[in-house]
């Protein structure tokens, strides 16, 4: 009863930790979403409806029209113009649609409204919006104004929306596209990766120096240790696996030159049956490695999103910050080109290596509705961003082939060079299975030496995509996990056997199967068909004692052959003994012997009576 609810917890253990797996394996890998571009239609028709009421009339649009221009703005965003960068650049004066717009000049100074500007970005802006074929796309008329005839016959000509486009319909335009930012985490998963973060924010500020690069490796160690348990499962799982490895061994050694599929299931039947007569299963190493991969997963969001994890800043401020960074100058932004939007690292390094007062500008950014309160919460944090400098290298920048970055290549090299390293000496301190000969045990080669070289290598492509730290990060880990593996096998070292410990093994497991053979046939089921193969006689008690002696005696021929090979000299073989040569031929007719028994056994059994053998399939067993 106790096992059974055992392995009950244990099911219930592996499908938790597996729908885990899967729920962060979807948080972190479902991709972006797509851009869009959201707006307050509440705010339109009641800054329009104010200027009605009041009487100043300075809107020139109509509260419809205004919203009309908003969807077509968020149409042509998702359809690659950032229309709303744009209006906000016009409102400062610049025209970022120019041919000769420049976006390397000096755009810190806001020269007001140019409403030929803002005619310039809607005319892109409606264009985009007819490429992707929206339905809030404006007509020609609508853009320049139509002509018609009134009820008196007269010529009347109604101006169109860039005609009548005023500052007052900019600011409101601006204004409904303002979000509110999120400040801190929301949520229960965001707390507790932010909790995790505060211990590599302690270890960075103080034992790091603040110092990023030495912070996450002093928290990689951490990390190791904390997973220790885990460590001491699998090496208790690999110790039982490893006892039962003479008896593996004897079971395979009893199949040992047949490859065919029905020997092969055979075989695999008996080891299965090994194993749960020992009460071990193989799969129970599973279970560790299972729950560490959600583990590790979320200390890599930790490592890679410092501002959102590390310094407690939620997603919320981790998304406007990118967003005030990539924004052109010409818009209030710093216009820094960013090659990866996986994390802050590059942000963070980025914007420390700008030295402006970044602060002030991110304040009156017009992306925001609470700029004051982000620009504030930011600047809390501000001198706790960590260096990712080691000397004059930045490892918070992606590697690449400029100037700045060509040295970052090899890190790609290091990570490499790593993995390889740990992947060889990691299968020496492990325990192996027992691999079956032939082409199994080819296949088996042929896959641990992929495995060497393509994890590597993608681990080595990854890096190429993520700042150099988190390279670092990785080769630093896995240095620590080889240095935790080789402890391991001191402290709880797998077990070794004698030539006389795989003897007994045989034995024992001959002994196993005389009984199973004896009870089945004291129970009137009798073999009478025997296989051709003469491994078989060793399943019988008539035949055992015939079967031995010819694998004794193939064994001994195998290894004197060994022996002659080893005393070849690069000139002549060595010249046997009298003594040598008549042990040889002994051998040779004792297999020879053998043989012909065999074959003759065979022989009587195919030629009895056909009466006899139908009597016999009856209680074939």
């Amino acid at each position: 009863m106790f096992k059974q609810k055992r392995k009950f917890t244990g099911r219930i253990t592996l499908i938790a930790v597996i729908v885990l797996l899967l729920a962060t394996l979807l948080t972190g890998c479902g991709g972006a979403p797509a851009p869009t571009l959201n707006f307050n239609a509440d705010l339109i028709a009641q800054r329009w409806d104010k200027d009605y009421e009041d009487g100043t009339l300075e809107h020139g649009l109509k509260s419809t029209e205004l919203s009309d221009m908003a969807k077509m703005f968020a149409d042509a965003f998702s359809g690659g113009f950032d229309a709303r960068e744009a209006l906000i650049a016009a409102s400062r004066g610049y025209d970022i649609t120019a041919e000769d717009y420049d976006p390397t000049a000096d755009y810190s100074k806001d020269k007001g409204v140019d409403l030929k500007a803002v005619q310039a970005v809607v005319k892109k802006a409606n264009a985009t919006a007819v490429e992707k074929g929206s339905a809030n796309a404006f007509t020609d008329a609508d853009l320049k104004g139509r002509e018609y005839k009134n009820d008196k016959g007269e010529t009347v000509k109604e101006k169109g929306i860039l005609n009548r486009l005023t500052e007052a319909d900019v600011d409101t335009l601006i204004e409904a596209f303002k979000t509110s930012v999120v400040i801190g985490p929301t949520d229960l998963w965001g707390n507790l990766l932010t909790g995790v973060g505060a211990v590599l924010n302690f270890l960075t500020r103080t034992l790091g120096f603040g110092n990023y690069v030495l912070g996450i490796c002093l928290f990689a160690i951490i990390i190791e240790v904390l997973m220790l348990p885990f460590a001491i499962k699998q090496q208790k799982n690999s110790i039982k696996q490893a006892k039962l490895r003479p008896k593996e061994m004897a079971i395979k050694n009893k199949y040992k030159g047949r490859n065919d599929q029905p020997t092969m299931q055979k075989m695999q039947a008996e080891i299965q049956e090994l194993y749960q007569r020992e009460n071990f299963s193989p799969y129970s190493g599973c279970l560790p490695l299972l729950i560490q991969m959600p583990i590790i997963f979320a200390l890599y969001y930790i490592v890679v999103d410092p501002l959102q994890y590390v310094l407690a800043q939620g997603a919320g401020v981790s998304a406007a910050l990118s967003s005030f960074a990539s924004a052109s100058p010409a818009a209030g932004g710093l216009g820094l080109t960013l090659s990866s939007t996986n994390g802050t690292i590059e942000l963070l390094s980025a914007i420390k290596q700008t030295g402006a007062d970044w602060l002030s500008e991110l304040q009156g950014f017009q992306y925001f509705s609470n700029g004051d309160a982000l620009a504030g919460s930011v600047g809390d944090v501000a001198n706790m961003i960590p260096d990712f400098n080691i000397g004059p290298i930045n490892f918070g920048m992606i590697p690449g082939f400029t100037a700045e970055s060509w040295i970052l290549l090899l890190v790609p090299v290091f990570t490499f060079l790593t993995y390889f390293a740990t992947a060889k000496l990691n299968r020496k301190f492990m325990y192996q299975s027992v691999a079956n000969e032939g082409a199994d045990a080819r296949q088996i080669a042929c896959s641990n030496t992929m495995m060497d070289v393509t994890m590597p290598a993608m681990s080595a492509f990854f890096t190429m995509a993520v700042p150099s730290v988190i390279g670092i990060y990785w080769a630093f880990r896995s240095w620590v996990g080889l240095l935790k593996t080789f402890i391991m096998s001191k402290v709880m070292p797998l077990p070794t056997f004698t030539e006389e410990d795989y003897k007994a093994a045989a034995r024992e497991m001959a002994g196993k199967q005389s009984k199973k053979k004896t009870g089945s046939a004291s129970s009137g089921k009798v073999q009478a068909k025997r296989s051709l193969h003469y491994i078989d006689d060793e399943d019988f008690e008539d035949t055992r004692e015939r079967g031995l002696a010819r694998r004794a005696a193939i064994e001994e021929k195998e290894r004197m052959e060994q022996e002659a090979k080893a005393q070849k000299t690069p000139f002549a073989a060595a010249p046997l003994k009298k003594e040598e040569k008549d042990d040889k031929k002994k051998k040779n007719e004792a297999v020879t012997e053998a043989d012909a028994s065999a074959e003759e056994q065979s022989n009587s059994v195919d030629a009895a009576p056909e009466a006899q053998e139908n009597d016999n399939n009856k209680d074939e067993v």
